[in-house]
Order: C-alpha cells, then sequence, then structure tokens
C-alpha cells in the first residue's frame, strides 16, 4: 500500500480545523513551498514542520496517529503498550514478543529490539521465577545502556522494567543514575511517573535482599507520594507491602495496612487490582518467610 505523504495528511487537518493557507503558513514557508508539501511533491525540514504543527495547535504524536489513519503503527503499538506494561501481564507479555519480533523481521531497530529483550527476561521471570535466566535477557539491555552518558525517558523506561533483575549493589548505582538524568525532566509532563517506579523496584530489591529497613523507608515515601498523586493501585500495593513489611519486623501499629490495601479492591471493585494483591502477598509472604 502507498505511503501517504505528510503534507497531504496536513492539509486534510488544516481545512477540518477551517484554517486559512496563508494563516498557517505565516513567515514559516513561502506560500509556493506551502502548497507544494501539502500536495506530497516536496519534503520540508523537521523544524520547519514542527512549526507547521504548532500552528494548527497538534503535538507530533497526535498527528502520527492521525496520519496512520486514528491508528498506531506497529512500532509505536509496540512502545505504547510497553510503556503501559503493568505487573507481570504473561497474555500481554507474549503478545509483545511475538509483535516486536515480527516488527524485527524486516527492520532492525534498537528500541524494539531492547524491548524484545525486557519481555523475554520479565516472560520467563513470571513463568519460571528464574532471576538468572531472565537476567541473561537484562544484561543484553544493560549492555548498551551502561555504555551512555546520557540517559533519555525510552532508555529510562528500559531500565526500568528490568531493574529487579540485577544485584542490589548495580540496582543502587542505576537508580542514583536514573535519578540525576531524571532531574533535567522536572518540567516535563507527569515527570514523577518516570522515578517513582524506580523507587518502587527498588523496594523489592531491598525485601529480595533482605534489607527490610530500607524497603520500609522507601515504601513509606512511595506511599506519600502516591498519595498525592492519589493513584489507588499504587497505593494499594504500597500498604500491602508495608503490612507485610511491619509484621516480618515485629513492629507494633495501630492499623492492619494489608487489610487497608484490601478495603480499596473492595472500594473500586477492581478484579485485576485484587488478582495482584493475591498474587503479590503469597509471593512476599513466601520471600520473607512469613
Amino acid at each position: 500500500m502507498e505511503q501517504i505523504h505528510f503534507g497531504k495528511t496536513f492539509k486534510k487537518i488544516r481545512l477540518a480545523k477551517l484554517y486559512d493557507q496563508t494563516k498557517v503558513s505565516g513567515k514559516i514557508l513561502h506560500q509556493t513551498s506551502f502548497s507544494k508539501f501539502e500536495l506530497g511533491k516536496i519534503d520540508i525540514t523537521v523544524s520547519k514542520f514542527v512549526e507547521l504543527l504548532n500552528s494548527i495547535e497538534m503535538k507530533f504524536e497526535e498527528f502520527l496517529y492521525v496520519h496512520n489513519n486514528y491508528n498506531y503503527s506497529l512500532r509505536d503499538e509496540i512502545i505504547n503498550k510497553f510503556n503501559n506494561l503493568k505487573f507481570l501481564d504473561g497474555d500481554l507479555l507474549v503478545e509483545l514478543i511475538s509483535d516486536a519480533q515480527s516488527y524485527l523481521h524486516d527492520k532492525e531497530d534498537n528500541l524494539v529490539r531492547d524491548i524484545l529483550y525486557s519481555c523475554q527476561g520479565l516472560y520467563i521471570l513470571k513463568t519460571e521465577r528464574d532471576f538468572k535466566k531472565a537476567g541473561f535477557y537484562a544484561n543484553k539491555v544493560w549492555k548498551r545502556l551502561q555504555k551512555s552518558n546520557i540517559w533519555y525517558l525510552s532508555d529510562l523506561r528500559l531500565i526500568n522494567s528490568i531493574l529487579f533483575l540485577f544485584p542490589l549493589d548495580t540496582a543502587r548505582h542505576i537508580v542514583q543514575f536514573a535519578d540525576s538524568q531524571l532531574d533535567k525532566y522536572k518540567k516535563y509532563t507527569d515527570y514523577k511517573k518516570y522515578i517513582l517506579p524506580f523507587k518502587y523496584n527498588l523496594v523489592h530489591l531491598f525485601l529480595r535482599e533482605g534489607y527490610y529497613e530500607d524497603a520500609f523507608k522507601y515504601n513509606e515515601e512511595l506511599i506519600e507520594e502516591f498519595l498525592e498523586q492519589k493513584t489507588y493501585v499504587q497505593i494499594a500495593l504500597c500498604y500491602l507491602r508495608k503490612g507485610i513489611i511491619q509484621e516480618k519486623l515485629l513492629m507494633k501499629n495501630n492499623i492492619d495496612y494489608i487489610q487497608k490495601a484490601e478495603s480499596i479492591v473492595t472500594l473500586f471493585n477492581d478484579n485485576s487490582l485484587k488478582n495482584q494483591l493475591e498474587i503479590e502477598k503469597g509471593y512476599l509472604t513466601q520471600l520473607l518467610h512469613l
């Protein structure tokens, strides 16, 4: 199927918004060049295209979605599904692995390749609970990222997804470096949604390695952050962890945080969260020998 030129999609959007050609092109492009672009006869520079998108109040991501007939390309679909992956969803991991392999069969892509490795590692962890075997795939991702002095958001999402597959000392170093990289993004939309998952996974590592006081400390910080953001799923999971850690440390408390986590499930009637709490509770109870 012939690929539609960006210019033709741009024209379609401009006309739908009832925007005049002259008003949109302004000082960005000469009228003749702009007309040729909308006819699909010439390409323009990225900087000019971004300016044109600003003139019709549209971000590049939305433009691509419209351009692809109100759908994601296979690559974008893989990336979006991976970025929205919650817990260790076995069915979604299988789907992502299949899609990534199909995409890479036709075209090499560093990000999609790393997503494939990450999903393969996570799927092994989900099905076999074999950290060593899963770590083999995590190291493939780490081998590339550790060479870079700067991480961008796609890098940070990747490394966070496999953080708990690393030894604790390595994971601490990664979180510290990620924090320094994310500091540059403090004014970026949804900045906290990138750093908080690092801390959440670090709590898991502390628990796995027996550093229960450190796990409790980080978990308390996370509860405050998630309460501020009103993200009930994460709040419930952190309450569950808090209750289990308190039980392990024989801490006296007037509130049953495990029951409090379960009450959130009841309040929102969230069966998916209910299942996840049951899995997490069973796993942590076994891990902490309770």
